[in-house]
């Protein structure tokens, strides 16, 4: 991603941090619906809290070290991403399709990839 299509992304989700845009929990997964508030922005929104609480952190690409970990999470992206339990991308794992809504990995989410957890 070039830095003017990555600053433009930073500056659209900073001017809708605000209000943000509520996005509804995928009616296939078996959990309970819940909203999560995120920007409009393709990127994964994930938080520090289950059910989309807690602190936000936005995700564009890879990231090998996340801290604050993260509980829960939206994926705005057109990919799959895979979450892991631990830095550099080990540890336990789940796959989380494009547009889907994790309300709580079941773990705290220390790494996280756009790709298949397969791969």
């Amino acid at each position: 991603m070039n830095s003017f299509s990555r600053w433009a992304m930073l500056v659209t989700a900073t001017a809708t941090m605000s209000t943000g845009l509520v996005l509804p929990a995928s009616a296939a997964t078996s959990q309970p619906q819940i909203d999560f508030v995120c920007p409009l922005v393709v990127s994964v929104c994930g938080f520090t809290q289950p059910n989309g609480s807690g602190q936000r952190k936005l995700l564009f690409d890879q990231q090998a070290r996340i801290n604050p970990a993260l509980r829960s999470a939206a994926n705005n992206t057109g990919n799959t991403w895979c979450f892991y339990s631990q830095d550099s991308f080990r540890g336990q794992s789940r796959e989380v399709s494009a547009g889907d809504v994790v309300n709580d990995f079941g773990f705290g989410v220390r790494s996280a990839r756009p790709s298949s957890c397969n791969a």
